[in-house]
């Protein structure tokens, strides 16, 4: 069959292949966030079944015009509501490699003879990079982490051990009394997937959530939380650069807090971005503590320029694992099958390589700088941003991100919450259906007063991963937004 890679279409192959790649290349160099904006009209014509095939360089050519315009290029340097530009050359390579190659990381004797120990790598880098204490490797109940999909996967299976942990055999009897089952996590800046994830899990809605000062917990609150509630705590989630403001939590206070009121409470560090410090000798004092914490979500798709998706669950004590493993006759029973440790997923694609490809190409001395520019250019606009009288500055800048409202003199005056929120929605939809640039919207609690004691906001966040973003792109997003806002106004 034509369609399938055989020797003698080997030419043909490679012809399409280079299109592909030069389709993406393209892609990801073009100026613009989006070219076209996606209607229902075109929903209902990619709904229709194709009963008939189409030749792949043809395929490839309507993908082209018809499909790739309306794709959101997160690899633009005007792309600055996300920090995932996924355009590191060698862990695109690596991507590439890894589906071709076709390795399962459920087994390694034969699905995954040399990936296994590959993954086992990168794992173990990681550890290090953080502070866990590394010892020698004999099986898999010595790696200490697993590879996911992303940092949802990731919190969801640190829950699952949180909750196996504070009842042992609860995977095989059920959760009993899921009241008991809680979780704190700090009011207004969790993440969706702690909620999501105790549910999934079986606990129903335990969430406490506490009262934040700058984005942190307020001590005082945590303390009365942990009192109020002695016995029934499973954990504890603290973010190491949460998903709004990429706060940086007191790390070493909650610790000592946590474990004084209850050793048996699980602590989780969301750090599914912060863990990006620990590659800089510069920064890596911003998350001293986090090697304390029972378990660290870190996403590597975030933060170190590689494609979609990779994240990495990593635990203080390997041997937890054993809380929540599955075995099969069938597949896994074996010293080095991470099918064992890794809930909820299956047969696994060999993501890790992206990343394998990335700190062997760079090297942990120069992934530490490109972490430190982009920390440079966050302080670089919040600067821009306290200098100008269009806007207010709502976060400390810990990391990459930087969130701010655009306002004139009526608004500064007067402090119409309801009014200066629905000119920023005005102001991010405008840019969403331009497709210039990009910058994130969302809901964030004034806890410091800087507008409104505890009014709802809803402000812009610039927040960047890609490395070739430069002073003067920053200086002219800024133009441009003061230009649509003063447009919005009038």
């Amino acid at each position: 069959m034509r369609e399938i890679l055989n020797k003698e279409n080997k030419k043909a192959a490679i012809q399409n292949f280079e299109y592909a790649m030069n389709l993406g290349i393209n892609f990801k160099l073009n100026t613009d966030v989006k070219k076209k904006n996606f209607n229902q009209e075109k929903l209902d014509s990619l709904l229709q079944m194709p009963m008939k095939g189409t030749e792949v360089s043809e395929l490839l050519k309507e993908f082209e015009h018809e499909i790739l315009p309306f794709c959101s290029n997160f690899s633009s340097e005007k792309f600055m509501g996300f920090p995932d530009a996924g355009n590191s050359i060698s862990s695109i390579c690596g991507a590439i490699i890894s589906d071709f190659l076709q390795q399962n990381l459920i087994n390694s004797s034969f699905c995954a003879p040399i990936a296994t120990y590959l993954e086992i790598s990168v794992i173990k880098w990681l550890r290090e990079l953080l502070g866990y204490k590394i010892d020698e490797i004999n099986s898999i109940w010595d790696v200490g982490g697993i590879i996911t999909y992303g940092g949802t996967g990731s919190n969801a299976t640190a829950l699952l051990l949180a909750r196996e942990n504070f009842r042992q055999g609860t995977m095989k009897n059920g959760v009993m009394n899921p009241s008991d089952y809680k979780v704190i996590i700090p009011k207004g800046i969790g993440h969706y997937s702690i909620k999501s994830s105790l549910m999934w899990i079986g606990c129903g809605d335990q969430i406490i959530e506490v009262e934040t000062k700058n984005y942190k917990y307020d001590l005082s609150k945590l303390q009365q939380a942990l009192d109020e509630n002695k016995g029934k705590v499973m954990c504890v989630v603290c973010y190491v650069g949460d998903s709004r403001t990429m706060t940086i939590e007191n790390l070493n206070e909650v610790y000592r807090m946590v474990k004084a009121s209850d050793e048996k409470i699980w602590l989780h560090a969301d750090a599914c971005h912060g863990f990006s410090l620990a590659f800089s000798e510069k920064l890596k004092e911003k998350i001293s503590g986090i090697e304390n914490f029972d378990s660290i979500s870190t996403d590597p798709h975030k933060v170190l320029a590689i494609p979609y998706c990779i994240s990495a669950l990593l635990v203080k004590n390997p041997e937890k694992f054993k809380l929540i493993t599955s075995t099969s006759d069938l597949i896994m029973q074996e010293d080095y099958a991470f099918g064992q440790i890794t809930p909820f997923i299956g047969s696994k694609s060999w993501v890790s390589l992206k990343l394998w490809f990335m700190i062997k190409n760079f090297g942990i001395t120069q992934i530490g700088k490109m972490i430190e520019k982009r920390m440079e250019m966050a302080q670089y606009l919040k600067n821009k941003i306290i200098q100008n009288k269009h806007f207010y500055l709502l976060n400390s800048v810990d990391m990459n991100s930087v969130v701010f409202m655009y306002t004139n003199d009526k608004f500064k005056q007067i402090k119409d919450i309801n009014e200066l929120n629905k000119l920023n929605e005005k102001i991010y939809n405008f840019l969403l259906d331009e497709g210039k640039y990009y910058l994130h919207k969302f809901s964030l609690n004034d806890d410091s007063g800087i507008i409104l004691k505890n009014a709802m906001l809803t402000p812009l966040r610039y927040m960047s991963g890609n490395d070739n973003i430069s002073h003067m792109q920053i200086d002219d997003m800024l133009e441009h937004v003061i230009a649509v806002g003063k447009k919005m106004s009038s």
